[in-house]
């Protein structure tokens, strides 16, 4: 009673209660994973002027004796002041059940009465014998809760009604005509939608599992702009008081008396680390591991991390922030797949966007290959942190040092400032004088504060990168780096961003050897779009400077707001990137220059003349204003990111490995992808809706003559385990759209979209990271519009 907002109240239960679980007696106590079980009366109820905030509260009620989830009071008599209204969001409130019969209060699951207003949303209302919600209407009273319903000072948004005894979706909203048409018009909530719980028992079966399923409609559904970005809010991804995670597991009397079962709790399972590693460590996918500030390996010792494996960078600033570093006698195994990735992420990453940047530091690896800095270096950012060089240095000289293997990786919302002075970021993943022997294959750098990756010296061969809506440049590097490197690629945001790579040869003293020079061949550089306005460096694609050679070959660049490339000139100076130009020691080859916005040929090359002749030379193979058909382009998470090559395009056959050795895949099409989506299934721009989860190829291996009409397949094998094929013909050249939804509607993948030839189509749809369930396919083509369904069973 009268409780006031510097307490805090966290993780409490009320089991088995006579009467309420929690009472509210006014005051503006906020409190966070509140439980209320199979109490006699209310779950909660608010009284009085209380005017908290709360968010994850969770209600079950009993089949019998029990009051409402919530019963929400405003005062006695009704219109002292302040009256209540609180601010809750993300609740899940069971009801007894649609079938049961109690012998409480049964007019409704919850009840706002004596002039209460406040706030319900991104929550789950579902199973009650009765209705949902019942706002008090006091005959010839101007205060009451109705009064404040339609004064809308009482309301529930991005909400779902699931399941209540009326069956009727506007009863679903409420028990009288007024609150259901006033809770039903523009404010988002759902009925009839089941938000798909794991799991409602009311014995000790351990089925009770409130988290919700995969596909479920309130994943993804969550809206906070109401509450103002109120920091008392974690903001989720989902709907109702769980995600993915049980909190409610492992200390209450659910998880004692057998309700929950053997579900992970949101503390257990979760390991923190900190200091040194100096022994062989190995992290499993059943925990979680935080790191609390930076974290070194090293003496020696192996870090191994098991695939599926989630690692979580510690909230912390400045001398505070969280990094994992692998030192120059550490190694590293972290052997990711397909379908189980290993995340590096901030510590609170549900409901978080492209745009959420350095929330922490990133991955740093450190080696013993060779770089052109004249004396040792400590790589920046932990410089702030240790001068210890067993820690903090890099370089060497064993080109061929192995720091061990990255594969299938994706690392999230780095690039955090480290250290007490500013510009200290580090990037997604930092590599420093590695060597050859190291293995990094299928890594993301995704919403990075800072670069995506950087390379500082060495000899480190990479293939499969994805650099992604990051801050400053996707790829850069330095300090006389000499890897190889294919399939690489970039997307810019349309806003702050910096370049798709900035190429530098030294950090301090050009002429110091050997001076960078990188081989790269099958990248796709999507900049920022040619109408766009960005807000970090607004020039170039593509910066060669400070002496750096290298090759980029088999290559598409296209998108940005400017020139493609910019090679620097040192005025009265031979030490620059124009003389490696020159000197034919810095190249571009067989690639695409494409939606530049400066329109002139020579320009759609490089902003300089020299640059632009040079590379525009016969010999180098290189086209402008060819446009390379990307399948679909979008920086939005509709999932129509589809880099893949559209059929007739002029990037699938152009590709010439004669000047690469074996360490190159040797394929036709130049650009990072021909016509499988390596993106799917494992990275960030996947799970976070930008691009198909599904990976597809398609071919032209039906029928030989142009088809009289058009037709849609059925798949085949149906049912299938994980591939299938779909068939469809194509009178005449058409748009075409290829999609996939599951049952409840939601699209899964886009397969095809965007212009196809006439004539007959095999696509190949990879359902690898899709759950067993039957499945939509739809094609739009023209006026043609066909659906089927397929089995995937596994």
């Amino acid at each position: 009673g009268g409780v006031g907002s510097g307490t805090t109240l966290e993780y409490i239960e009320s089991f088995a209660s006579g009467d309420d679980g929690f009472e509210f007696f006014g005051g503006t106590v906020n409190t966070k994973y509140l439980i209320s079980a199979f109490n006699s009366d209310d779950a909660f109820d608010w009284d009085q002027g209380f005017r908290g905030k709360g968010q994850f509260w969770f209600a079950i009620l009993d089949t019998d004796a029990r009051g409402h989830a919530a019963e929400m009071d405003g005062a006695s008599p009704d219109d002292a002041t302040p009256y209540s209204n609180p601010t809750v969001s993300n609740v899940t409130y069971i009801g007894s059940g649609s079938s049961n019969t109690d012998s409480g209060n049964e007019d409704a699951l919850i009840e706002f009465r004596d002039n209460s207003a406040g706030f319900y949303t991104n929550s789950i209302f579902m199973s009650d014998n009765a209705t949902s919600v019942t706002v008090e209407d006091v005959a010839g009273s101007e205060i009451d809760s109705r009064n404040l319903l339609e004064a809308d000072e009482l309301n529930i948004t991005y909400s779902h009604f699931f399941d209540f005894g009326s069956g009727a979706a506007a009863s679903m909203f409420a028990e009288e005509d007024y609150t259901g048409t006033e809770l039903a018009t523009n404010n988002f909530n759902t009925a009839t939608v089941d938000p798909q719980l794991l799991g409602v028992s009311r014995t000790a079966d351990g089925g009770l599992d409130p988290r919700l399923a995969t596909g479920s409609a309130a994943r993804g559904y969550a809206d906070y702009t109401a509450l103002d970005d109120d920091p008392f809010f974690t903001q989720v991804g989902f709907t109702g008081a769980f995600g993915n995670v049980n909190w409610a597991s492992g200390w209450s009397a659910l998880a004692d008396y057998g309700f929950l079962g053997d579900q992970a709790p949101s503390d257990f399972g979760r390991v923190t680390v900190s200091g040194q590693i100096t022994e062989d460590v190995t992290w499993t996918e059943d925990n979680e591991y935080i790191l609390d500030g930076i974290v070194f390996v090293t003496g020696g010792a192996t870090l191994t991390i098991e695939p599926g494996t989630t690692v979580r960078g510690k909230a912390g600033q400045n001398l505070d922030a969280a990094a994992l570093v692998i030192t120059r006698t550490g190694m590293i195994n972290a052997e990711g797949t397909p379908t189980k990735p290993i995340i590096f992420t901030a510590e609170f990453d549900e409901g978080l966007t492209k745009d959420d940047v350095g929330l922490w530091g990133g991955v740093i690896l450190l080696g013993e290959a060779s770089t052109n800095n004249s004396s040792e270096k400590l790589i920046e950012g932990v410089s702030e942190i240790t001068s210890d060089p067993a820690l903090a240095g890099y370089g060497g000289t064993n080109d061929a040092d192995n720091s061990g293997v990255m594969r299938y990786v994706s690392i999230r919302h780095s690039g955090i400032n480290i250290g007490s002075s500013s510009g200290n970021e580090i990037q997604g993943l930092t590599v420093g004088g590695v060597g050859s022997g190291t293995t990094l294959e299928y890594i993301e750098s995704f919403a990075s504060g800072d670069d995506g990756f950087e390379f500082f010296g060495g000899t480190v061969n990479t293939k499969y990168l994805i650099s992604a809506f990051n801050n400053d440049d996707a790829f850069d590097w330095d300090q006389g780096f000499r890897g190889k490197g294919q399939f690489w690629f970039a997307i810019l945001d349309t806003d702050t961003r910096g370049r798709a790579a900035e190429m530098d040869g030294a950090g301090g003293d050009e002429t110091g050897t050997p001076y960078a020079n990188p081989r790269i061949s099958n990248v796709t550089y999507i900049g920022s779009g040619s109408g766009a306005s960005a807000s970090g460096d607004t020039g170039e694609l593509l910066m060669f400077r400070d002496n750096t050679a290298g090759l980029y070959t088999n290559s598409i660049f296209m998108g940005d707001m400017g020139y493609s490339v910019d090679v620097e000139d040192v005025a009265n100076n031979t030490v620059d990137s124009r003389a490696r130009l020159e000197a034919d020691e810095l190249n571009i080859t067989y690639s695409h220059f494409f939606d530049f916005g400066n329109g002139e040929e020579y320009l759609m090359f490089a902003e300089q003349l020299y640059a632009g002749d040079e590379f525009a030379l016969s010999v180098n193979n290189n086209t402008a204003n060819v446009n390379p058909q990307l399948t679909s382009i979008s920086r939005t998470n509709d999932g129509n990111l589809n880099p893949t090559l559209a059929e007739g395009s002029a990037a699938l056959t152009y590709a010439n490995f004669e000047a690469l050795d074996d360490f190159y895949t040797e394929v036709a099409y130049t650009g990072a992808f021909g016509s499988t989506n390596w993106l799917a299934g494992w990275s960030a721009l996947a799970d976070y809706g930008f691009t198909s989860n599904v990976v597809t190829s398609i071919d032209e291996d039906w029928g030989t003559s142009v088809p009289s009409a058009y037709t849609l397949e059925q798949n085949y094998p149906n049912p299938f385990n994980p591939t299938t094929n779909i068939k469809f013909a194509l009178p005449n050249a058409a748009d075409v759209k290829l999609e996939v939804f599951n049952i409840l509607g939601q699209r899964v993948g886009t397969l095809v979209n965007g212009q196809m030839n006439a004539g007959y189509h095999t696509v190949t749809f990879d359902a690898t990271n899709l759950s067993s369930g039957v499945y939509i396919y739809r094609i739009s083509a023209g006026q043609y519009s066909q659906v089927k369904r397929m089995m995937l069973i596994k």
